[in-house]
């Protein structure tokens, strides 16, 4: 059973121009993702619609349950990749649902000396992504998980002992920071 949020969403710009997106349409996925993932703190998500590009960032002002999480999304990373410059629901549960488990980390004092997420080098992009998008498809979000495994293997290399460490980051749920730059 998914938690209740009380988590306040705004989303920036508050109106589309360059994308045929609606704020209400990401204001709900949020808020589905929230009351999923039982964060209740303030989310601020700030929408780059002047580019097709798909990179994304997490921040949170503190690590109290009041501080701010701020979400940042290139427009790609929420467009329905059929229907270019088009809202998808999908795609910004699985976009969103991982920044906001990045950010919800960051909270966590055991990770305090994680960088900043434009800071993270490739791979602990790639591990930190393993790890979210697991945790999102245990909870029933709709991913791909031969998408997650191949990007792993581009940083990590195509062996065994890479997939054994993607299938344990794919599968944890409490990993420290530490644990999750463990590498194969």
């Amino acid at each position: 059973m998914a938690a209740v949020s009380t988590a306040k969403i705004t989303v920036t710009p508050s109106e589309f121009h360059f994308v045929k997106y609606e704020a209400q349409d990401i204001v709900d996925v949020v808020t589905e993702l929230a009351e999923m993932l039982g964060v209740a703190n303030p989310i601020h998500v700030i929408v780059d619609e002047s580019t097709p590009l798909s990179k994304l960032a997490a921040e949170a002002d503190g690590t109290s349950s009041d501080s701010t999480l701020t979400l940042r999304a290139e427009s790609g990373a929420l467009e329905n990749t059929k229907r270019f410059t088009h809202f998808s629901a999908d795609a910004a549960r699985g976009s969103l649902g991982r920044t906001l488990l990045r950010a919800k980390d960051r909270l966590r004092s055991d990770y305090a000396e994680a960088p900043d997420d434009f800071d993270l080098s490739l791979a602990e992009n790639a591990a930190w992504d393993t790890y979210c998008a697991g945790r999102l498809d245990r909870m029933g979000v709709k991913l791909n998980k031969q998408r997650w495994l191949y990007n792993y293997r581009n940083r990590f290399g195509f062996s065994d002992d890479g997939d054994a460490a993607f299938e344990r980051l794919w599968s944890a749920d409490d990993l420290s920071w530490t644990e999750l730059i463990a590498g194969p």
